[in-house]
This record gives structure tokens, sequence and C-alpha cells, in this order.
């Protein structure tokens, strides 16, 4: 099993077997509850544990495996190597902070590269599990672009999700441009797509990205309001907008009533319709959206 897991998912797993709770971990590793238990899903996905007693089980076992029918150290022999555990654990935690120095590193460069007209679309779904998203964008190099990478629109709840659960698909329309999607997670466990472009984009090219958002309208559809934010570069604003046009359509159920979008700082237009499906699609658009990010609220009640 040791080979399999990651550095942090490695001392996640050491802390879990000392008997740590979630927010224990959090704390002595400086990351996030959330992030946490990510690690955890991922455990119990590679291990194929179900629970906490169960996956230090597993470990004990193959520890034993790997040393023999015995583990008892003779007589005057050295305790386990505390220091060399020590400087595993710092080595671990220094390739994880050059890791996110490049992603950040990467983030930074693209949005002097490109300027982007982007429409997206959110589907709530009747039930957790049909929430899904669809970004198309029409991207212009300044002068040559070989990658972007995006925030996905996820959860607010904190959550985890395993990246699979994103289930990415993109393609490049009228080009013969062969492209990638990647799931990734930065510093603070929040999910990344990386897209990667072969070859690279020299002029405007139209291209769209799929994937499901695990969660993400549980609240609407529980208390029949949520929140939805869009950030045209970075949430931190260090850059300006790299978009040069924004529209977002936000498509209900049919059976749902009273349903409404609103953006908190009244930008842009919004209008109604009802689709062939019997779904209310609500559009909001802003033809020169120069703010940093844009929020919106989403009223809704699901029909009986």
């Amino acid at each position: 099993m040791r080979t399999e897991l990651t550095c942090r998912e490695d001392e996640v797993l050491h802390l879990v077997i000392s008997g740590l709770s979630n927010d224990e971990i959090a704390d002595r590793l400086e990351i996030s509850r959330r992030t946490v238990e990510a690690h955890l899903r991922t455990l119990f996905r590679k291990t194929g544990a179900t629970r906490r007693a169960q996956l230090a089980a597993l470990y004990r076992d193959q520890a034993a495996a790997a040393t023999g029918p015995s583990t008892t150290a003779p007589l005057g022999a050295d305790p386990a190597p505390a220091e060399q555990q020590r400087q595993e654990l710092a080595d671990c935690e220094r390739q994880l902070q050059v890791y996110a120095a490049a992603v950040r590193g990467l983030i930074d460069r693209q949005f002097p590269l490109f300027e982007e007209r982007v429409d997206v679309t959110v589907v709530v779904g009747e039930q957790d599990g049909q929430d899904t998203v669809v970004e198309r964008r029409w991207t212009r190099p300044r002068p040559y672009l070989v990658y972007r990478i995006l925030a996905p629109i996820v959860t607010s709840s904190g959550t985890a999700f395993d990246l699979d659960e994103l289930a990415l698909a993109c393609q490049v329309d009228g080009q013969d441009t062969h492209v990638d999607a990647y799931p990734v997670r930065d510093a603070n466990g929040r999910p990344l797509v990386m897209i990667l472009f072969q070859p690279g984009l020299q002029g405007e090219t139209e291209w769209v990205l799929r994937y499901r958002s695990p969660k993400l309208w549980n609240p609407l559809r529980t208390s029949g309001r949520d929140t939805l934010t869009w950030a045209t570069a970075t949430l931190d604003q260090r850059h300006p907008p790299a978009t040069s046009a924004l529209t977002v359509h936000v498509v209900f159920p049919a059976a749902w009533t009273d349903v409404q979008l609103i953006e908190q700082s009244n930008l842009g237009v919004i209008h109604t319709e009802r689709l062939p499906t019997g779904q209310a699609q609500l559009t909001w658009q802003h033809e020169t959206p120069d703010a940093g990010s844009y929020h919106w609220v989403l009223r809704g009640r699901p029909g009986t």
C-alpha cells in the first residue's frame, strides 16, 4: 500500500492510525478539514477500506507481512528511527510546497496570454448527482497558448468528493486540435482543471468543457436558496479580467416554481425562457465584464 500513496496521503494515514480526529489532523498538517476528508476518501478508495479502524488494520497487516512473522525488535535494539520519519515528512512538505508554487506560477502566467468570451450553462438536477456544467469558450491567444487552468464550479459547502466524480470531457470545435483535461487540487485542496492543447492555439478557438459537479445544488434543493460565484481572472484579483464577454445560463427542472437568478451588484441583464423540455432557463449577460468576480443568488422550489 505504501507504494500507492502520495507523501501527504502517507502523513494522513499515520495520523489516522495514531487516533487523531480530522480536525486534529488538519491542525497538525496545517491544512483544511475539507482537505483531510478528501485525502481520507482517496485512502478508502485505494485500499478498499470503509472505516478508519479498517484502514488502520489493513496498514498494520501489510506492515507485519513486510517485516516477517515477528515485528518485535530484539532486546537492546535501537528504537524506530523517528528522526528519519521526521525527515521524510519534511521532504514531503517541501515537495508539496514546490508543487503549489508551480501551479500558482502557471495560473499567473496564463492570463497575459489570452482573452476570451465565455458562455456557461449550469443545470440544476432533480437530485444529487444530476448537477452538470458546460463551459463554452472562444479563446483568442496573445499570441500563442498551450494550456489553460480553470477553477470548476463546485459546491462551497466544504463537502469533499473524489476528483474522478467530475467526469471531465473537453473538445475543440472546428479545428484539428487535440485537447486533454486533467483534474488536480491546489495547495488548499480546491479542485482545478488543467487543459492542454496540442498543438497550441494561434487564432481564436472555440472549445467546450463539460463536467458533473457533485452536491453542487444540494442547498438549493433543500432550502430553496443558494449562491453562485464566478471570477473573470482569479478570486484574489491578482490579474485584470481576461474575459471580454460573459453569459451564464441556469436551467431549473421543469416542475420547479418561483425560480429566480439575481446578480448581487445589479450588473448585467437577465431574461427567462421556457425550453422545449419544459425546463426554465434564466440567462444573465454582461457584454463588458469589468468586475473581478460576480455573485448570483439562485432561488426556486422543487415541484411536489
